[in-house]
């Protein structure tokens, strides 16, 4: 059951990628480089509001709702009290401040960002609700859930164009409508599992969520800064060109992150149900080691496609990406491992490793980037993220062994077994048993 979860997170993951291109290939077209600008401008600070106010508690309420006998109707309760002060904050703080983070863009596009502070609210909440899904393993309805938005995006866009709507303000009320509708849509969900809106704090319980999502919220940030710092310092130093190139580079190797993200999904709220530590410590381990076996099988066939696919996609202009990517690729591999490590110390009640791995490889980044950027460019770049993601990797598997005992042989030795299973392969050996066993209505509704 597990890994028909895992596929359909998958599924669903390349599904948001695909529709999220689509869009934003029209919207291109449609507005031009200037409309385009517009959108992601009054968009732009609204939505990393919604990032920064949240405090970690969309871990945090996932963590707490997937536990083995979580409260998940007091949570839920928590998350809109919480959800709706957050957002009033950030609204306040938005409103105010956004004129002197958009100086530079025109009156409409301030009056349209302002307008779309309203979303903080909502999306905190839809967030909230959908983690509390998740850990408790709805993971269906989690993934259908995500997927309203980026569809209801893609068909608005179209519809608004054909009927020559297709304007900025308009852009931003479809997306409110559709964090509406995302809203309700998640509200039927819960109520499907008796849980309601109601008024109602519990504060002793608010206090473990905001205490939990603060040690992963430092890790967000961190992680964020450590994301963007190669960027900004080539936008600062270096020609539009190699900016252009190593964006491209960037999203060819993100590709493979795709994957890693559905396991995490899927293994962190499943983790978190078992009752003791040392049985979430043996699931970790034993799902680990097949996840890093398929990701290396993977990150090996991306790497074979990169040099052909690269060109034949973006254009024979970026053909200088193709090397930078294969490093980044290497990269992405230790970042999805680390990804997985970190939602399973989550999952054992250590969400503080994660947030320790981002601040140590934030010294990393920026070192390299000054010793190698200047003389190597891109490759440069791409090396010192590399490098970064892989010291994340150490710091989460020696923390695990540390503090949880879980051995680096017990994650990273190979068994045939572990990649018949991770291939699927043993299910063949077995009659398909397992494939052909009925999904539980809890995990399917």
């Amino acid at each position: 059951m597990l890994r028909s979860l895992i596929w359909r997170t998958l599924i669903t993951n390349f599904a948001l990628a695909a529709l999220g291109l689509v869009n934003s290939i029209l919207l291109s077209r449609w507005l031009g480089p200037a409309g385009r600008g517009e959108v992601a401008a009054a968009m732009l600070w609204p939505t990393l509001l919604v990032y920064l106010s949240s405090l970690g508690l969309i871990t945090g309420i996932l963590y707490f709702a997937a536990l083995p006998e979580s409260k998940p109707q007091a949570i839920f309760a928590n998350g809109l009290w919480l959800g709706l002060s957050q957002g009033a904050a950030a609204i306040l703080v938005g409103f105010a401040a956004l004129p002197w983070l958009l100086r530079s863009q025109t009156g409409e596009v301030v009056v349209a960002g302002r307008v779309y502070l309203l979303v903080i609210p909502i999306s905190l909440i839809i967030q909230y609700g959908i983690s509390i899904l998740q850990g408790q393993m709805r993971i269906v309805a989690f993934n259908r859930l995500r997927l309203i938005l980026p569809a209801g995006y893609l068909v608005g866009t179209i519809i608004l164009m054909l009927a020559g709507q297709l304007a900025l303000l308009n852009i931003i009320l479809l997306h409110l409508l559709l964090n509406v509708i995302v809203i309700v849509a998640m509200l039927m969900a819960l109520s499907k599992s008796g849980i309601y809106p109601r008024l109602g704090v519990h504060g002793a319980l608010a206090r473990q969520m905001l205490k939990y999502g603060a040690k992963v919220h430092i890790g967000n940030i961190t992680g964020l800064a450590n994301m963007s710092l190669d960027q900004v310092l080539m936008a600062a130093w270096l020609p539009p060109t190699y900016l252009g190139l190593y964006v491209v580079a960037v999203s060819a190797a993100g590709l493979a992150q795709i994957f890693s993200q559905a396991v995490q999904m899927v293994l962190t709220p499943r983790i978190t149900q078992k009752e003791s530590l040392a049985e979430r410590a043996a699931v970790l381990q034993g799902a680990f080691r097949r996840y890093w076996l398929l990701s290396f099988l993977v990150t090996l066939l991306i790497a074979a496609l990169l040099p052909v696919a690269l060109p034949l996609v973006f254009g024979a202009n970026f053909k200088e990406a193709v090397w930078p990517a294969e490093v980044l690729l290497l990269g992405i591999f230790f970042l999805g491992a680390k990804d997985v490590l970190s939602g399973g110390a989550q999952a054992l009640g250590n969400p503080w490793l994660g947030s320790k791995a981002h601040l140590i490889a934030m010294f990393v980044t920026v070192a390299l980037l000054y010793l190698l950027l200047p003389p190597l460019g891109i490759m440069g770049a791409a090396i010192a993220t590399a490098a970064a993601n892989g010291t994340q990797l150490v710091v989460v598997a020696y923390g695990l062994r540390q503090t949880h005992l879980i051995s680096l042989t017990g994650l990273f030795r190979f068994k045939t077994t572990d990649l018949l299973a991770a291939l699927n392969l043993s299910e063949l050996v077995k009659g398909q048993r397992e494939r052909l066993a009925p999904v539980s209505r809890e995990s399917q509704s």
